[in-house]
């Protein structure tokens, strides 16, 4: 049997492994696994030869490759701290090896790891399926590496052809996961690139920060930023880290920056016009998950009415783990006099939760308010760009001082991090389809899912400790909310439409962020391939006037991970969100985390293996 894996990163190995552990040479025929990525093992995000100070945003004890049980294996915290990972990093062949071999040693359970040493990871964990195939004259690994997979076209007998670098393979089964890729441009991205062009402008699209070449933007710059997520944080890292300057703890939970003069002016925004929120300092154990109590699915399968749960349903339940989870924090924080464990029957018994938390007499700023949680400048009179710094710092150092105090102490950070422990829990309601269609295209994708990458998918705290120390110094400059940016005046120009006559100049513009991974629009050549052909297509959605809109995952069968319409091609990961809740995640140890049960469910779909008690991935 061939079988074809594209994408090489983290799933891509995921799938390998579970390939190798679910192929019994006695029962099944020999094989041959052609694994196809346009960089290396590890695939792109997680490049070795990439700057130490890009880190990941969750902590090292929490990320692994291995299945769990399995014989042998190390989390990336675990490998950090072996001898291991200075063995295999001394053998690199890359220029940043001494920076790994020092980034390694400093790493705990705790760590948030640079990603470099995360692609390190990747590497060594291949290195060890390389010595399993070796070992087995009935597995065949053929490697397809610094190649772009150009053309995929599917033959009458339900095999495919994969076509990479002017060559062709035959394979009888063939799963894709893409990860990080390029879309189409946007009106709006095209129109702003022809002006760079047009004024000899830098103009940096969505993609990953560590390749963007910021070589011509110079110290007496201006650069807008537009996004203030993780892209943002990469970025603003190397335009100040990244041209020598230094931060300094100054003992008070407080960083001062001493500039390098090499540092341009950063003008950072968003339509919300603020940071995204920190991680927590980790305070879990590895396989350490906080259990719904409100958003369970018993609890969601109670509020399905003619096959569906109301988007107000869900978000009330998610909304009320929260606010359960805050409050607990809250007060083993600040009122010893209350018991947590009554007040925490008495909330999962109340039916006015509201009343509830009034009868605990508690000042206004102790009350979690979702307006402001999830609009911190709201209300806030904004007149000019100066006046605005003072407001983002105060809230930022508020969340910082939060997120210090630790991810099971925290009452607001603390509370958050519960959406990462939900995750599986989202995850069953999407991927059993119990949104109407209409609930699910016009409440749940949008600002919902916004405002779950606002809450959960921010930095580490140093980051927003790394940004205050920034303001202060006057390097970074944070721009009021719906930021506006255009073209004009041989110049890049954006604004606040809070304050829409303060207007800023800039000779570059950045967009901090990684493309969406939207199927109709993405200009990834296999998946364009495999979409022209009509071997794939988006899951369709129709609402109930009658409109048809398209998902962004690629239209599969659940029970199967199989692409719809095609006997034996599965995708996974990236290309499935939309169906799928966080597929970009790598999986984590000890928790039953779902991302196992994928890899191991579409293994054994390939060798026609039955699955035990399947469940769809969620």
């Amino acid at each position: 049997m061939q079988i074809g894996i594209i994408g090489a990163g983290p799933r891509g190995l995921l799938m390998l492994n579970n390939l190798i552990l679910n192929h019994d040479a006695d029962h099944q025929e020999d094989i041959t696994i052609h694994l196809f990525d346009r960089y290396i093992q590890g695939g792109r995000v997680w490049k070795v030869n990439q700057p130490i100070s890009l880190i990941m945003n969750t902590p090292a004890n929490e990320l692994s490759l291995f299945n769990d049980n399995q014989a042998n294996a190390y989390s990336i915290s675990e490998w950090c701290q072996s001898d291991e990972s200075i063995k295999f990093i001394k053998q690199l062949d890359v220029d940043n090896r001494d920076e790994l071999l020092d980034a390694v040693q400093k790493i705990n359970d705790r760590s948030y790891v640079p990603r470099a040493i995360c692609g390190a990871y990747c590497q060594w964990f291949f290195s060890l399926l390389e010595d399993q195939i070796n070992q087995n004259d009935h597995i065949n690994l053929e490697l397809h590496f610094n190649q772009n997979v150009d053309e995929v076209k599917a033959n009458d007998d339900d095999t495919y052809s994969v076509f990479a670098n002017q060559q062709q393979y035959n394979v009888d089964r063939l799963v894709f996961s893409l990860g990080q890729q390029e879309n189409k441009l946007t009106k709006d991205q095209e129109s702003l690139l022809k002006y760079s062009k047009d004024y000899d402008l830098t103009y940096i699209l969505p993609g990953e920060a560590d390749e963007a070449d910021l070589s011509h933007i110079q110290a007496n710059h201006n650069v807008i930023i537009r996004g203030m997520g993780l892209s943002f944080n990469d970025f603003v890292s190397r335009l100040t880290e990244g041209r020598g300057g230094t931060f300094t703890d100054n003992g008070d939970n407080t960083l001062t920056y001493h500039p390098s003069g090499k540092e341009p002016t950063i003008y950072a925004g968003s339509r919300r016009g603020v940071p995204y929120y920190p991680k927590a300092i980790s305070q879990k154990a590895f396989n350490e998950n906080y259990s719904a109590v409100f958003l369970t699915n018993d609890n969601v399968d109670k509020h399905v009415h003619n096959g569906h749960i109301s988007f107000e349903d869900f978000h009330k339940l998610l909304r009320l783990d929260i606010e359960y989870r805050y409050y607990s924090f809250l007060f083993a924080l600040k009122h010893p006099e209350i018991n947590v464990e009554e007040f925490q029957q008495a909330f999962i018994d109340a039916d006015d939760h509201d009343a509830l938390i009034a009868s605990y007499h508690l000042s206004d700023d102790e009350i979690f308010n979702w307006d402001l949680i999830l609009n911190p400048v709201a209300g806030i009179k904004i007149s000019t760009l100066d006046d605005y710094q003072g407001h983002v710092k105060k809230w930022l150092q508020l969340i910082v001082d939060d997120a210090l105090l630790g991810s099971k102490t925290a009452p607001i950070t603390g509370a958050i991090e519960m959406l990462r422990d939900l995750r599986d829990n989202i995850r069953y309601i999407l991927s059993n389809h119990l949104f109407t269609n209409d609930d699910f295209a016009n409440k749940y994708q949008g600002q919902f899912s916004a405002n779950m990458k606002f809450l959960s998918q921010g930095a580490p705290a140093v980051r927003s400790q790394e940004i205050i120390a920034l303001m202060n110094a006057g390097v970074v400059k944070i721009i009021g909310p719906q930021m506006q940016v255009i073209g004009a005046n041989h110049k890049f120009i954006t604004r606040s439409a809070f304050y829409g006559e303060e207007i800023i100049q800039a000779d570059a513009l950045i967009e901090a962020r990684t493309n969406a991974p939207v199927t109709n629009v993405s200009a990834n050549p296999a998946l364009t391939s495999m979409l022209d052909s009509g071997i794939v297509s988006a899951e369709q959605i129709t609402l109930s006037d009658g409109k048809v809109v398209a998902n962004s995952s690629v239209d599969i069968d659940l029970a199967t991970d199989r692409v719809v319409g095609q006997k034996n091609l599965y995708t996974w990961g990236l290309n499935t969100e939309g169906v799928y809740f966080v597929t970009s995640a790598i999986p984590r140890p000890g928790v039953n985390d779902s991302i196992y049960a994928a890899a191991d469910k579409i293994a054994k779909e390939i060798f026609d293996i039955k699955v035990d008690n399947p469940t769809i991935y969620m």
